[in-house]
């Protein structure tokens, strides 16, 4: 499970949904909930009696989604902003790992664990190890090195891509 400071390196900005989607599929710890409410207050932001709860009382998993629930103005059954949620983890969970992971081999064994926990997502394929190329390069014919420079670029090209939706 990752905390809330993965966002920060790339700059996304956070919201609940991230927060409750997170927790919710086990991507971010309970404590995130409480993370984000003080860094609210550090930004002098205005909060919810909900929001305050959640800054001293978190127990457990439920109580904390139960409470993030009762946030007003938050619509946690609109399909869009869940998709959208979704996206920023996972974004942020890769980039986090292509900045932390210094051994490569390391590094896309992960890549390849979340491509897995995120349902296999199509805009991933051409960086994860195991899967065909999209076009006419032939793996075989590079060494090992040449083949990751491959693959470390294509990562690198999709994180670029993927912050630049959200970055206003």
């Amino acid at each position: 499970m990752y905390g809330i400071d993965i966002f920060d390196s790339i700059k996304l900005e956070l919201d609940w949904y991230i927060i409750y989607y997170g927790i919710k599929h086990n991507l971010l710890g309970i404590e995130s909930a409480r993370e984000y409410v003080f860094k609210k207050l550090k930004e002098n932001e205005t909060l919810s009696e909900e929001e305050f709860e959640l800054s001293w009382k978190i127990k457990d998993l439920l109580e904390v989604l139960e409470t993030i629930e009762k946030i007003p103005n938050i619509q946690l059954n609109s399909k869009k902003q869940m998709a959208t949620a979704k996206n920023k983890i996972r974004i942020a969970i890769i980039a986090n790992l292509r900045e932390s992971e210094k051994n490569i081999s390391k590094l896309f064994e992960k890549i390849n664990l979340i491509y897995e926990v995120f349902d296999y997502p199509f805009d991933m394929e051409s960086f994860i190890s195991y899967m065909p190329t999209d076009d006419d390069y032939i793996p075989k014919e590079h060494t090992q090195e040449e083949n990751e420079k491959r693959l470390l670029s294509r990562l690198d090209s999709f994180i670029h891509e993927q912050i630049r939706l959200y970055i206003i």
